[in-house]
C-alpha cells in the first residue's frame, strides 16, 4: 500500500467515524429521556430536539439544524469517494450499524408511530374492524376494563378519531407488530423501528441489484434524512418503497410482468399513489407490441388483474364501501402544503385552487398515459422520467404534505437526470431544515408558509448556484484552451 493509498484509507475512515458519533448525537437527548423516564409511554414532547421544555426553544432548533447540515455533508462526502466501501456488503454492514443508532432516537417530530400501534392493537388484539370503528371511540367505551398501553397510548393519537386512514397491507404489518408486543408500548416501538431497520437494509439491497452501482446504494442508504423520518420517527411510507423496489426488479431484472402487479398492488395496499405506476409497467412490459389496440387491452387486462388482488387485500376488512371513508379524511384536512400556506393570506380562493390543481395533474398524468401508449419506442429511463414529473405535481395538489412524502420520489432516484438527482438530494435535505421551524415556534398551519417558502427559496438558492457554477467552470475551460 503505497502513501497515497494509505492517505486516502484514513479519509475514509475519517468520515465513516464522524458520520457514526454525529448519529449518536441525534440519540443523545432520547438516551436521557428514557433513562429518567424508563418507558416512552408518557411521552409527549414534540418539536423539541432536546426533549426537555425547560430549555429556550431556539438552543435545540438551532443545534438540530447544524448538526443535521453537518451530517449531511459527511453524507454527500461518503456518496463522492468511490472505494470507500470495498463491496455492497460493507455498504449493508454500515447502514445497518447507522440505523441500530437510531432506532434509540424517540419520535419527537411526529405522533404517527403511536396511532400505527393503536389501530395495530384495536384489530389484532380486540378483534375490531378498524375501518369502522375508532381507536379513541373503543378505548373510552371500554377504558375501566382495559389495562393495555399501547392501546391507551393509540387513544391519544390526534388521528385516534379517524378510522384506518391506510390501506389494508399497512393494516397487516401494524396488527401483526401491535400482536407481538402483548400489550407494552416500549416492546412496540422496538418491534416497529426493527420492521423498518430491516427495511431499509432490504431497500439498500434492492437499489444496488436494480442499477449494480454503489454509488446510488450510498445515496440511498445513508441519507440522514432517511434515518431520521423512517427509523427515528417510523413512518410507514418506507416500506411502500420496498414494496416498489420489489416490483421494479422484478419488472426490469427478472422481465415478469404478473409479480410485479403482485408487488405493485401489495404498495397500493399501503398508500394509494402508487397506482400511477401501473399504466407504466404494463406499457413498458409490452412496449414491443406495435399494435395500439393490443396494447390497450393489455392495460385492461393486467389493469383488472390488479384491481383483483387489491381488491382481495381488503375483502378481509370490507362490510360495505364506507371502508374507503377515510381515505377521503386526508383531502379534506391542510398541513405543510400550498394549501394551508395560501389559506393564512386568501382563504377565500383556496377551494377553486384546489379544484384547478386537481384539473391539471388529471390532464396531465391522462396526456402521460395517451402519450405513453401511442410511443412506438418507449425508452425506460424517458418514461420513469416523465413518471417521476406526475409524482411530483400529484405531491403538489395534497392537502397534506409531509416531508417523509418525498422517498415515493427515491425509489425512481436512480434513472432521473443528475440536475434531478441533486434536486431531489437537496429537498430531502431543505424538507428537513424548513421542518425546524415549528422547532422554533409550534407545530401549526399559520406556519406552513414559512415551510413551504423556505424549501422553495433553498430550492431556487441551489438551482442558481449550480447555474452559475456551470457557467463559471465553462468560462475557465475555455480561457485554458485559449490559452
Amino acid at each position: 500500500m503505497n502513501q497515497e493509498t494509505k492517505k486516502e484509507k484514513i479519509k475514509d475512515n475519517i468520515l465513516k467515524i464522524s458520520f457514526i458519533l454525529l448519529s449518536i448525537c441525534f440519540i443523545i437527548p432520547s438516551l436521557i429521556y428514557i433513562i429518567q423516564n424508563g418507558t416512552v409511554m408518557n411521552f409527549k414532547t414534540y418539536y423539541n430536539f432536546f426533549l426537555n421544555n425547560d430549555v429556550n426553544k431556539m438552543i435545540p432548533a438551532i443545534v438540530f439544524i447544524v448538526l443535521f447540515l453537518t451530517i449531511f455533508i459527511v453524507y454527500i462526502l461518503i456518496a463522492k469517494r468511490k472505494d470507500i466501501f470495498k463491496n455492497t456488503k460493507q455498504i449493508l454492514i454500515f447502514v445497518g450499524i447507522i440505523g441500530i443508532i437510531f432506532m434509540f432516537m424517540l419520535p419527537w417530530t411526529s405522533s404517527d408511530i403511536f396511532y400505527y400501534m393503536g389501530v395495530g392493537e384495536l384489530d389484532g388484539v380486540y378483534k375490531q374492524n378498524p375501518y369502522y370503528t375508532t381507536v379513541k371511540d373503543y378505548y373510552n367505551a371500554n377504558e375501566e376494563n382495559i389495562n393495555d398501553e399501547i392501546l391507551e397510548k393509540g387513544a391519544e393519537n390526534g388521528w385516534s378519531n379517524t378510522t384506518v386512514i391506510y390501506g389494508p397491507t399497512a393494516q397487516t404489518i401494524f396488527k401483526i407488530c401491535s400482536v407481538l408486543s402483548f400489550k407494552n408500548v416500549d416492546v412496540a416501538i422496538i418491534i416497529f423501528k426493527l420492521v423498518n431497520l430491516l427495511i431499509h437494509i432490504a431497500n439498500t439491497y434492492l437499489v444496488y441489484k436494480i442499477t449494480k452501482r454503489k454509488f446510488f446504494a450510498k445515496l440511498y442508504g445513508l441519507n440522514p434524512f432517511i434515518f431520521i423520518e423512517y427509523i427515528g420517527n417510523v413512518h410507514n411510507d418506507i416500506i411502500v418503497v420496498f414494496f416498489i423496489l420489489l416490483s421494479l426488479y422484478f419488472l426490469l431484472k427478472k422481465k415478469k410482468i404478473i409479480p410485479s402487479i403482485i408487488f405493485l398492488s401489495i404498495a397500493t395496499g399501503i398508500k394509494y399513489f402508487t397506482v400511477l405506476l401501473l399504466p407504466v409497467y404494463i406499457i413498458y412490459f409490452f412496449r414491443k407490441e406495435e399494435n395500439l389496440g393490443k396494447r390497450f387491452a393489455k392495460c385492461i387486462q393486467y389493469g383488472l388483474l390488479f384491481i383483483l388482488i387489491l381488491t382481495l387485500e381488503y375483502l378481509i376488512y370490507f362490510k360495505d364501501f364506507s371502508i374507503l371513508s377515510a381515505m377521503l379524511v386526508q383531502t379534506e384536512k391542510y398541513a405543510k402544503s400550498i394549501y394551508s400556506s395560501i389559506y393564512v393570506v386568501m382563504p377565500n380562493i383556496l377551494k377553486p385552487l384546489k379544484y384547478i390543481m386537481y384539473t391539471v395533474f388529471f390532464i396531465y398524468y391522462i396526456k402521460f398515459c395517451i402519450d405513453l401508449l401511442t410511443t412506438k419506442k418507449i425508452k425506460w429511463s424517458k418514461i420513469i422520467r416523465k413518471y417521476n414529473t406526475a409524482l411530483i405535481l400529484f405531491s403538489l395538489i395534497l392537502g397534506t404534505f409531509q416531508q417523509w412524502y418525498i422517498i415515493w420520489i427515491f425509489a425512481s432516484l436512480m434513472w432521473q437526470k443528475p440536475n434531478m438527482i441533486r434536486n431531489i438530494i437537496g429537498i430531502s435535505l431543505f424538507a428537513q431544515i424548513a421542518n425546524s421551524i415549528y422547532m422554533f415556534k409550534v407545530e401549526s398551519y399559520i406556519y406552513d408558509i414559512y415551510f413551504v417558502g423556505i424549501i422553495i427559496a433553498l430550492l431556487l438558492i441551489l438551482q442558481l448556484t449550480t447555474n452559475n457554477l456551470k457557467k463559471y467552470l465553462a468560462k475557465s475551460d475555455v480561457v485554458k484552451l485559449q490559452k
